[in-house]
């Protein structure tokens, strides 16, 4: 099947409780909103994808909705259409990537004296608030510290440590988290049962696992997938193929070439996880969460909370879990963290994983030997 319009478009929320995996920053607006407590200034900080965009637009459009103030903004009137499409007279969406001079704060500072044209408060939403020049910056503090009556803003960053502390200290600040692999997975098998598509489980969970923490990300992931495979279902291989996800069996292998000293076949093994031109962050972290998932069930007796596996997948970590130490998985995290250093130095990516494996089965043959 075919999906006309973009799913993270189509499927972007409207409502505080559409907002996925940030249940701190929505219970906080939520009875901000209620108590009527509302900041004149916020600033929205995390990684690209969790939200932040879609919440100051929400929030925007629950003191402006024709039915509101309301905690539930219709999303179908005028004011609500304009604002969820960016396109509202009195809710100004600036890129400070772009719009990040002197000029631009003097001429934000003029229109924020014009009374609302329609709404009834007028919103200033500024998109990568730490790429204002120096001087910019200190012309915005005094309009974001005493706005005009009916003028709030709201500031979004993936780089909050860049913003200068005079006015981080006049904006009540909420992360915005990197969303958890297991709602996500909830969030994208809901979206494609709605879309009528096809799928294996663990296709949908390979998925939710590549996208890095961003609801955005999943839905574009998810998007290509199914424009990739057209017609039919999706299955483990077509994400494979599609996203360049690396399948999950390959990394049981690696461990197995560990625990039974096969060097020769872990070095195959890392041989043909790197074809295609894997990104050498994306293999580590898969490692190093293969070991997060046998320390819990070593550590839990098997009775793990919160994974989201099958069975069959149970079994499959459990006895594999069985045939290693805590000792030894400890080391191969440690080892794994230390090959971050050298990624960033630049370091050649199949030497550090060749390393890693070949120093992985000394060590394991060495914790075993003190059994």
């Amino acid at each position: 099947m075919s999906i006309n319009i973009p799913l993270a478009i189509k499927y972007r929320p409207k409502n505080l409780n559409e907002i996925v995996g940030q249940p701190v920053a929505v219970k906080a607006f939520t009875n901000a909103f209620k108590y009527k407590t509302l900041h004149h200034a916020y600033i929205l900080h995390g990684g690209f994808g969790g939200g932040k965009t879609s919440m100051s637009r929400i929030i925007a459009a629950m003191e402006n909705c024709i039915k509101g103030p309301t905690l539930n903004p219709c999303g179908v009137c005028k004011h609500c259409v304009a604002i969820f499409n960016g396109k509202s007279h009195d809710i100004r969406e600036i890129d400070a990537a772009s719009n990040r001079g002197i000029e631009d704060i003097r001429g934000l500072k003029q229109d924020i004296y014009q009374s609302p044209i329609e709404c009834r408060t007028k919103y200033i939403l500024i998109d990568e608030v730490h790429s204002l020049t120096g001087i910019a910056a200190e012309s915005a503090l005094k309009m974001i510290e005493e706005p005009p009556t009916g003028v709030r803003f709201i500031l979004c960053t993936t780089e909050f440590h860049k913003i200068i502390d005079t006015i981080k200290s006049r904006c009540i600040s909420w992360q915005i988290n990197k969303v958890g692999w297991t709602e996500l997975y909830n969030h994208i098998k809901q979206i494609a049962d709605k879309e009528g598509v096809k799928y294996e489980d663990s296709a949908i969970k390979m998925i939710a696992r590549s996208s890095k923490g961003s609801v955005r990300n999943s839905l574009q992931n998810l998007q290509k997938v199914v424009n990739y495979i057209g017609e039919g279902i999706i299955s483990d291989d077509v994400v494979n193929e599609s996203l360049g996800v690396i399948d999950d069996k390959l990394y049981f292998l690696l461990i197995d070439n560990i625990i039974n000293d096969d060097p020769s076949g872990a070095i195959s093994n890392i041989n043909t996880i790197l074809e295609g031109g894997k990104e050498i962050s994306d293999i580590l972290n898969g490692i190093n969460a293969h070991l997060g998932i046998l320390m819990k069930i070593r550590a839990c007796k098997k009775n793990v909370p919160g994974l989201l596996l099958s069975e069959d997948e149970i079994k499959r970590y459990c006895d594999q879990a069985e045939r290693i130490k805590g000792q030894s998985l400890l080391y191969m995290m440690k080892s794994l963290r230390e090959i971050s250093f050298g990624v960033i130095y630049n370091l050649d990516p199949q030497v550090l994983l060749e390393s890693f494996t070949i120093e992985s089965i000394f060590n394991v043959k060495k914790v075993n030997s003190k059994s």
